[in-house]
């Protein structure tokens, strides 16, 4: 069991390499981040709670240091990725081995959790349909979007390439020096 510092220690880690990358690439292609990645990996490393605090902390802190500030969406954000590095904890922190195709589909299947649950929250509070905001997540220019590609797909298969590719080792990795 890793102590308490362990576990701050990774949990500041991860929050702080995700805000910082989050900041960094927000001028680079839309949706291309590894925040849900480094989220899941929190996750399955060192649980559920600590997953939650990582996806929460990584949204918050990110939104409050950008140009556009924090609003109603560092909520939803929030929330949501945190509720991602919860799932992932919950699936993932007991197992032992944990392969590349698990991995690289269980990312995008969290992943398309938080772009839908996110679009909701949008369409309910500008009170417009969900389903048409949903379909704005793969529908390039869809609801005046500027877009030439669908962001949510996007976000998808980055976070699925991510964790398919170098999620294995990476937790294999923390793990050696966690533990």
């Amino acid at each position: 069991m890793p102590s308490r510092t362990r576990i701050l220690a990774l949990v500041a880690t991860l929050s702080a390499a995700n805000a910082a990358l989050r900041i960094g690439l927000a001028w680079g292609p839309p949706n291309v981040k590894p925040t849900a990645f480094l989220v899941i990996i929190g996750g399955v490393v060192a649980g559920p709670i600590p997953g939650f605090i990582i996806g929460w902390l990584s949204m918050t802190i990110s939104d409050l240091a950008t140009p556009f500030g924090a609003g109603y969406w560092t909520i939803e954000t929030s929330a949501a990725m945190a509720f991602v590095g919860l799932l992932a904890g919950l699936l993932w922190h007991k197992a032992s081995d944990i392969n590349r195709t698990r991995m690289m589909v269980g990312g995008f299947l969290l992943t398309v959790l938080f772009d839908i649950a996110t679009a909701i929250v949008d369409a309910v509070i500008y009170n417009y349909p969900w389903w048409i905001s949903i379909m704005g997540l793969y529908v390039p220019f869809l609801m005046g979007g500027l877009s030439p590609y669908p962001f949510g797909l996007v976000h998808e298969v980055t976070t699925a390439a991510l964790c398919g590719t170098i999620g294995p080792s990476l937790i294999a990795r923390i793990r050696k020096v966690y533990h």
